[in-house]
């Protein structure tokens, strides 16, 4: 019997997650106590700038991290109830692509130029599941029908070039779920594509979702994409969780004032807006120096003296719902925070 079997709905529980970057200029701080967790047929979508720390987030629940530079300095990743931190790379190794998987972001970089895309999926099974190479094959076929790329007997031995990029991210799809994880991580699965691609992943992956009932993290940018996928929403910022509530909850009255930036520089059609959108100022804060306070004190208009001082603000249940978190010591008192989100 395998060790990691849910005792009930929970597959993964991240707490208290730590990640360092030791480089000749310093230790920056990529990510910085975060915690979240992620439940049978449930979509979270994480969602921040570039550098927020999404990416190495999944990276250290996948045990893919760079190290040197990249350590995991505390926290628990736990699936099934058992901390992944703690397993040997050999058993790391038998987690990944059976029981947790990642789609990457570039598809042309992560698939190897050198080897048809059919030998690439045929891999998972020859080396997880001991088929012979026939065998494997028939098995590659079988996962880009499901992942509806046409004529796939025919393709199976073409090469990743000979593909459109909405190919290739299917193509990165179907070795992603070739062994039936429990848990998917996609990292920006639609960058690069267009609209109308876009749509076409994201509705593949709900659908291969409601036939396994897997867990799906869904690391993004696009807030577009999040709206009709997400059951809930992580949002990061400078590696630090800075608000966590269901994805209606975050649309219609954001609680943190990254949030709302966010939200304010996405175009509407339903809304008047003036020519020019409003924008987040400033920069991403550097990692290797950190400001004192909130990270997000700098950029944000709501900050007073006292958001510039001591220790940043933790992530912290709100007294009006039960399911939501925001960490910003004025989120008492910015009540017109809500008028902000509500009336978008």
């Amino acid at each position: 019997m395998s060790i990691f079997e849910p005792t009930n709905n929970r597959l993964l529980d991240v707490s208290d997650l730590f990640v360092e970057f030791r480089t000749r200029e310093g230790v920056a701080h990529a990510i910085n106590g975060v915690s979240f967790s992620l439940d049978r047929h449930e979509t979270l979508a994480i969602l921040g700038e570039s550098g927020s720390g999404k990416s190495v987030t999944a990276q250290a629940i996948m045990g893919i991290l760079d190290t040197p530079p990249g350590y995991v300095t505390g926290g628990q990743v736990e699936y099934c109830g058992v901390d992944l931190l703690r397993l040997s790379e050999r058993e790391r190794r038998r987690v990944r692509g059976a029981h947790i998987s990642m789609i990457f972001q570039d598809a042309l970089s992560s698939l190897n130029p050198c080897f048809p895309v059919g030998w690439q999926i045929a891999e998972m099974f020859r080396i997880h599941r001991g088929l012979s190479k026939s065998k494997a094959l028939e098995a590659s076929i079988r996962l880009m029908e499901r992942v509806n790329i046409p004529a796939a007997r025919e393709r199976v031995k073409a090469y990743p070039h000979q593909f459109s990029g909405g190919m290739r991210q299917r193509i990165m799809i179907a070795m992603a779920i070739a062994l039936d994880p429990a848990i998917l991580i996609a990292d920006e699965p639609t960058t690069a594509l267009d609209v109308t691609v876009q749509a076409q992943i994201m509705d593949l992956l709900k659908e291969l979702q409601a036939e396994s009932g897997m867990g799906l993290i869904l690391i993004t940018h696009d807030l577009g994409v999040v709206a009709n996928v997400a059951d809930r929403i992580a949002v990061m910022y400078a590696g630090r969780l800075v608000e966590t509530a269901g994805v209606h909850e975050v649309y219609a009255d954001p609680r943190h004032p990254y949030t709302i930036g966010l939200l304010e520089s996405v175009p509407r059609m339903d809304v008047a807006r003036q020519e020019t959108l409003p924008a987040i100022g400033g920069l991403p804060p550097n990692l290797l120096a950190m400001p004192e306070g909130c990270p997000f004190n700098p950029r944000c208009k709501f900050a007073v003296d006292g958001c510039r001082v001591g220790e940043p603000p933790p992530l912290t249940q709100l007294a009006s719902a039960e399911q939501r978190y925001a960490a910003c010591w004025q989120v008492d008192q910015l009540t017109d925070m809500s008028t902000a989100g509500g009336q978008r």
